[in-house]
């Protein structure tokens, strides 16, 4: 009886944390429309972490690049030279970091 009254709190703590963690999607590159080219998953967020999508365009707006994850996130616009790097963060509902372009 011992046993089982330890099991549950370690049960009712992985309930929780499964609860807790956000479905994202993962997308190691995707192209200009937002659409996926290479590495297409789903991820779950640990504590922490936020779904997330950088996108890194030119000064002029031209798209180079861009990837979707579970990641710890801030929120920023970075310029770099010529590039500039958007890094948005999302913790509204499961697979928040749809990309629309």
């Amino acid at each position: 009886m011992g046993k089982h009254i330890l099991l549950l709190p370690l049960g009712l703590s992985l309930l929780m944390s499964s609860l807790l963690a956000l479905q994202c999607f993962r997308c190691e590159s995707f192209d200009s429309t937002g659409l996926c080219q290479f590495g297409r998953y789903k991820c779950q967020t640990y504590p922490g972490e936020v779904c997330a999508f950088v996108i890194i365009t030119t000064r002029d707006g031209k798209f180079v690049y861009g990837n979707q994850s579970c990641a710890e996130c801030n929120a920023t616009t970075v310029e770099h030279g010529s590039l500039i790097v958007s890094t948005n963060c999302f913790s509204a509902t499961p697979f928040c970091n749809m990309v629309h372009r």
